[in-house]
């Protein structure tokens, strides 16, 4: 599937980096060109109201009380005992011009409407007028005044000079380098941001190639240590779990329709027989006789199989509450004596518990459990062997033991002896009516409850499952997130 440019990851980082970085040269530019336009004007108005000041404090010198005169003498003797770095034009109370000073040159300084009334107000005036050098001047004019009467004005006018042509430089940069630099950091940008989503790419292009088919195939870390890396990591894991889990989900198919596909063949098989040969109501009775084994041999497999899929999805919740876990075990002893009196198996029960033992469970599905391995243990012991079933305190953990003499198993058996299907002995298992499903679900009910269940064998000697319970029961908010297909 392809996507649009302007969709694509790579344009947008392009397009933010780019727009980002062209708006913070821009407010640095417009803030240092205003910043230093404002400092350098601060500066020549200072000078200004100082050169007036001192104006005010000799204007006595400098202006005839209710004439119209100035002394431009006075003014010169001024000008060279202050060195003022400055143009001075002095006007007398009717705004006319009449004294000058020598930088000038006859130069009569800028003096407008608005400047003329704020003058009358007795007020100042500072206003910038250009020049034609293209240069500017801060100009201030300046009521003189006595007894709150205007006498005359001085108005005092400072260059910008120098730092105005370095302030028009600095704009002129902006204007022309800014743009091709936000060009080139937009060029920039764009090979960064190819760099950073090559990687992107390369996994999702590797990921577009993963498949049922090829699950063991795994996204390439390219040695990333960064973000990235992590994610690749976590997807590489999370495509190992899926591969277990469909690799689980290929052998429960697979070994499903295999255990059902032999009693199914059995039935046909019979039925054919009998529509053939079968001659007498005996041999009638003796074909639909099989042929209910058959039935019920397969509907225990589809229970099973239920009660597994049920327990993975959480649809198949514990009854939890408390109950004594001493008289379950009792039960089961004495349940159990009459299971194995027909191969002449003895049995015995090792209690060690000084006192009755309350647990937290579901009584029904753990009395289920126990039995299906104290039923595992009686089918796969010849007769006069033994049984013995231990129940003790392990910290906050009940561990109950079911020791039998059976024919045991090999060490490769041990750690496949709880996954579905999976046989020892297929045909002795197949023979006795078996599943193969029975420790799946011990598994699953131990799980479900907190605990767990190992197993310990010797070949020809027999074998001990021990299952661990919590006492206190499961974490009710954790309840089947160890699930048997875990």
């Amino acid at each position: 599937m392809s996507i649009h440019p302007q969709n694509s990851i790579r344009f947008r980082l392009t397009f933010w980096y780019t727009l980002t970085l062209a708006v913070i040269l821009a407010a640095s530019g417009l803030f240092s060109y205003y910043y230093f336009s404002f400092s350098l004007r601060q500066q020549v108005d200072v000078q200004l109201r100082e050169i007036t000041r001192q104006i005010d404090r000799h204007h006595a010198d400098l202006f005839a009380p209710g004439g119209d005169v100035v002394d431009c003498q006075q003014l010169q003797n001024l000008i060279h005992q202050f060195n003022w770095d400055a143009f001075i034009q002095l006007r007398t109370e009717k705004l006319r011009a009449s004294c000058s000073s020598e930088n000038l040159m006859g130069e009569e300084l800028a003096f407008g409407a608005v400047a003329r009334q704020q003058v009358r107000w007795l007020s100042q005036h500072l206003e910038t007028v250009a020049m034609n050098t293209g240069l500017s001047r801060r100009v201030i004019s300046h009521p003189v005044i006595d007894k709150n009467k205007l006498v005359g004005v001085a108005q005092i006018a400072i260059c910008f000079g120098s730092s105005e042509k370095t302030i028009n430089q600095l704009r002129l940069i902006y204007l022309l380098v800014g743009p091709f630099a936000i060009i080139w950091l937009g060029v920039g940008c764009w090979f960064l941001a190819d760099r950073m989503i090559y990687p992107m790419i390369a996994i999702t292009e590797s990921a577009h190639g993963i498949n049922a088919e090829n699950l063991e195939r795994r996204l390439p870390t390219g040695g990333h240590q960064d973000e990235l890396g992590r994610m690749v990591v976590s997807l590489n894991r999370m495509l190992e779990r899926i591969e277990d889990q469909f690799q689980r989900v290929r052998q429960f198919s697979g070994d499903a329709s295999h255990e059902l596909r032999t009693p199914l063949t059995i039935l046909r098989g019979e039925t054919e027989v009998a529509m053939r040969w079968a001659k007498t109501p005996e041999e009638f009775r003796e074909m639909l006789t099989s042929n209910v084994e058959e039935i019920d041999r397969m509907e225990r497999i589809i229970e099973n199989l239920l009660t597994l899929s049920k327990s993975e999805v959480g649809e198949l919740p514990l009854e939890i509450r408390e109950f004594s876990l001493s008289d379950l075990i009792q039960g089961l002893y004495i349940q159990s004596k009459i299971l194995c009196e027909p191969k002449q198996i003895s049995i015995s029960l090792d209690y060690q518990a000084e006192k009755e033992v309350l647990i937290q469970g579901d009584e029904l599905r753990l009395r289920q459990m126990f039995l299906n391995l104290i039923s595992n243990g009686i089918k796969y012991t010849e007769e006069d062997g033994s049984l013995t079933i231990r129940f003790s305190l392990d910290g906050e953990m009940a561990r109950i033991e079911i020791e039998d003499t059976g024919i045991g198993m090999e060490p490769r058996h041990l750690s496949r002896i709880f996954d579905r299907f999976y046989r020892v002995d297929k045909a002795r298992n197949r023979m006795d009516g078996g599943t193969g499903l029975g420790l799946s679900i011990v598994k699953w009910i131990a799980v479900a409850h907190g605990g767990s269940v190992t197993v310990t064998s010797v070949l020809g000697e027999g074998s001990t499952f021990v299952v661990l319970l919590p006492v206190a029961g499961p974490d009710k908010d954790n309840l089947y997130s160890q699930a048997i297909s875990g």
